[in-house]
């Protein structure tokens, strides 16, 4: 009873009290196109991450056959007719289009979908990690935008198209795991799971699509998305009295600040796990978090990026991408792609 009453209070801080069924489906599209008119706007709330709102959140329907794309696609041009087509409705209807190609992809990949090489278009060579990815996977790493996003979805089975970016990019990319890990992950707490979007997006997100690399910067990232720190807070209540400035980087806070606030980084809270590209500076000390951290600390201060992971006594790990960063928001890479044979 103490854990379902538990259960019951994680389920009150999600985005949205999801109902199956066609009526609930039904329900969801009329109140948030038409009723509330929030297409209108949808292009510049989508990437939010807390609220009903800001987004459609059609896709757990969607994946369970409550709702047809193809109702959302004539609603959509309804709703161009009668109110306003803009880059909204044409946002809304291009997701619609992205579901579809991993749909065709999904059948033309058949099996290679779940291979550690994909389609084999590039190279990558993946590291084992399993402490790194237990604190990923239970929302534990010490990087409070990918910790609160990875509880999200453990509590209430749904995460913000931008946290999955992030926190793909952050275990393929950053830890070097291999992907189909944490696509196994989303397929077991995701409500909108469907294997082509699940495992294509994991896919693309790890860089073998031959295309582009997009790594994203985690830090610049949730100062980007969440300035004033309400989303972090709101799934880390052991951050609920950072102040500001430091909530999207705690290990830089300086000790009497961990004091006052009552979250000491490696005890309170998890020193940040170690990643190619290691915090730059500030409290790195190992140590579980009471109670829930259990993200492996660093040793010492990051001392800036580290093609090491940050520590000098091991090998380097061969990538397909450059091994550099910098503070832009999202990195590009140019993979080194196989040639098709003639």
């Amino acid at each position: 009873a103490k854990a379902t009453a538990v259960d019951q209070e994680l389920l009150k801080k999600g985005v949205l009290d999801f109902r199956g069924g066609e009526t609930a489906a039904m329900e969801r599209l009329q109140g948030w196109m038409f009723e509330r008119d929030m297409l209108k706007v949808y292009k510049e709330t989508r990437n939010g991450m807390l609220g009903a709102d800001y987004s459609s959140k059609f896709s757990p329907w969607l994946a369970c056959g409550c709702l047809s794309p193809r109702t959302v696609y004539w609603s959509a041009k309804k709703y161009e007719k009668q109110r306003v087509a803009n880059q909204s409705t044409y946002w809304l209807i291009f997701e619609l289009l992205w579901r579809d190609y991993f749909r065709f992809q999904g059948a033309r990949l058949q099996g290679k979908l779940f291979l550690p090489e994909g389609e084999g278009l590039v190279t990558q060579e993946w590291v084992e990690d399993d402490a790194g990815f237990q604190a990923w996977a239970e929302g534990n790493t010490g990087w409070p935008l990918v910790d609160a996003n990875m509880r999200e979805m453990r509590a209430t089975g749904f995460m913000s198209n931008r946290g999955r970016q992030n926190v793909a990019s952050f275990l393929a990319l950053d830890l070097r795991v291999d992907w189909r890990k944490g696509a196994s992950v989303f397929e077991e707490f995701l409500l909108d799971y469907d294997p082509a979007s699940n495992w294509g997006n994991w896919a693309a997100a790890a860089g073998l699509g031959g295309g582009r690399v997009n790594r994203f910067n985690i830090t610049k990232q949730s100062k980007d998305y969440d300035a004033d720190g309400k989303y972090v807070k709101h799934w880390c209540p052991e951050l609920k009295n950072v102040p500001n400035s430091y909530v999207h980087e705690p290990w830089r806070m300086p000790e009497q600040v961990q004091k006052s606030s009552g979250c000491r980084v490696g005890v309170d809270y998890p020193a940040p796990v170690q990643t190619r590209f290691a915090p730059p500076e500030g409290n790195r000390g190992g140590g579980k978090g009471k109670g829930k951290g259990k993200g492996k600390g660093g040793g010492g201060k990051g001392g800036g990026y580290n093609p090491r992971g940050g520590d000098p006594t091991q090998p380097s790990v061969k990538s397909y991408w450059a091994e550099k960063t910098t503070g832009n928001d999202v990195e590009e890479h140019k993979p080194r792609a196989k040639r098709w044979k003639a």
